[in-house]
């Protein structure tokens, strides 16, 4: 029988950066295989400031459990890689088993079974007892439960370049000072954001962890299985490549179809990479850039960049480019450059202007607003006009 972590507390581990479970695990543990800049003494310290900090150590069902039977065998291999997963993990953590008989819940634990046809192949080790879920089955195991756009959502973190993580504070810090000093690693290709004053923000860049053909794929071969239609939705619907939240709210609310409450403006991609012209690369110093949501050219119509502009995920170097700068560029080579801020997204109004100058740019033309329209475009933007740690606030 195989325990693996699934659902909620799955998407917490692969939203773990590496670098931080390298310097929240024991100086000893053996997966600490590589040189982190702080002294063996430092290590220790921080190690036992975080462990303080961590929600899953605070939690009464996890320090009760230690020394006293358990009821089942799943319990026994969570417990025993508990320092593993504790830098990213929430109580209570949700598991998947092979066996009905290793279904009983606790405060700890929420067990779902799943049969080993199935997840056996979607399974990555992280320890000799503990499994987790690859992320297209973390995916299927989260869909039953949350609405189609949250679930898009999360498919488009785990399919972009980007990571939500909150760092505790005595690492952050620790961050902090080895990024001001120059001394930063970089594990696994996971790159931390810091602000414009030098403070750790909860954006990390990174490689996608899967692509919208790996989730159809698992889709196809779910058949019969709760949330597998939804599954299939999402990985039509998602767009892969996204570098931040906003990115990923702008896509939904703007590429969504009509009847689930989008304007309809599919056909976009993300980040896109332009390779600049002789005379745009003079202009912004570099040869290429990368647009938000860029719509290819099409008859009659120039290509459009729809630039993202957030105080919270667009900080730091930013591509190394000015806005005057990527504007001038792209404009210099027919490509329309439109800035948009999140306050244009939140109030409606200023999203309906946005949504008609975006159709008049691309040939398209906004929806109708039908009392049908508005009611889903309501829901829908209830459902992605939300803080990103929020996106599993409606778990059942």
């Amino acid at each position: 029988m195989t325990t693996a972590l699934c659902g909620k507390s799955a998407l917490e581990y692969w939203r773990t950066p590496p670098l931080v479970r390298a310097l929240a695990l024991h100086p000893d543990n053996p997966s600490d295989d590589f040189d982190l800049p702080l002294s063996r003494e430092e290590l220790r310290g921080l190690r036992n400031d975080t462990f303080f900090e961590l929600e899953i150590w605070r939690n009464d069902s996890v320090l009760s459990a230690r020394g006293r039977p358990l009821m089942s065998d799943s319990s026994l291999d969570v417990l025993d890689s508990i320092a593993l997963i504790s830098p990213g993990i929430s109580a209570p953590i949700e598991i998947l088993v092979s066996s009905r008989e290793d279904r009983r819940r606790s405060s700890l634990i929420r067990p779902s079974v799943m049969s080993d046809d199935l997840s056996a192949p979607e399974l990555s080790i992280i320890s000799k007892h503990l499994y987790v879920t690859s992320p297209a089955l973390t995916l299927l195991t989260l869909a039953p439960r949350i609405s189609l756009a949250r679930l898009v959502m999360i498919a488009s973190e785990l399919c972009g370049s980007f990571s939500i993580y909150r760092t505790p504070p005595s690492l952050a810090h620790a961050l902090e000072d080895l990024h001001a000093n120059h001394l930063l690693p970089k594990v696994s290709s996971w790159s931390p954001s810091f602000d414009s004053s030098g403070h750790l923000t909860d954006l990390w860049s990174r490689p996608p962890l899967t692509s919208p053909e790996k989730i159809a794929a698992l889709a196809a071969r779910a058949r019969g299985r709760r949330g597998r239609r939804a599954l299939e939705q999402a990985a039509e619907l998602v767009v892969a490549n996204a570098a931040s939240p906003f990115e990923v709210q702008a896509g939904v609310l703007l590429g969504f179809p009509y009847g689930l409450g989008g304007e309809g403006y599919a056909g976009f991609s993300h980040n896109h990479e332009v390779a600049l012209s002789d005379a745009a690369r003079r202009l912004a110093g570099r040869r290429t850039c990368r647009c938000d949501l860029f719509w290819p050219a099409s008859q009659g119509f120039r290509a459009v960049d729809l630039e993202c502009q957030s105080r919270i995920y667009h900080t730091g170097e930013e591509r190394g480019l000015s806005d005057a700068n990527r504007s001038t560029a792209l404009q210099s080579m027919d490509i329309e450059v439109i800035l948009a801020t999140y306050a244009q997204f939140e109030d409606v109004r200023r999203f309906d202007a946005l949504s008609l100058t975006i159709a008049q740019k691309i040939g398209r033309r906004p929806p109708i607003h039908t009392r049908g329209f508005l009611d889903s475009r309501a829901e829908l933007r209830s459902q992605v006009l939300v803080s990103w740690g929020d996106l599993l606030s409606d778990l059942s």
